[in-house]
């Protein structure tokens, strides 16, 4: 992914969160890991391609 798409994934995310981390899944998608503020866990988000709009989406991990 690019420097745009990153911006686009972040601007997404809860307002204060931070990207702790970033790896690809075996299923094929990006999966990013981000704490929340004021939170003690990790809150894990999964980005699917959105090929109408063409940018990343982020989807909650269950």
């Amino acid at each position: 992914m690019n420097d745009k798409q990153w911006k686009q994934i972040q601007e997404q995310l809860p307002q204060g969160a931070k990207i702790l981390r970033s790896y690809r899944a075996f299923e094929g998608d990006v999966r990013v890991i981000a704490r929340l503020p004021g939170e003690d866990f990790e809150t894990r988000y999964s980005i699917k391609w959105d090929h109408e709009n063409d940018c990343p989406r982020i989807e909650l991990m269950p």
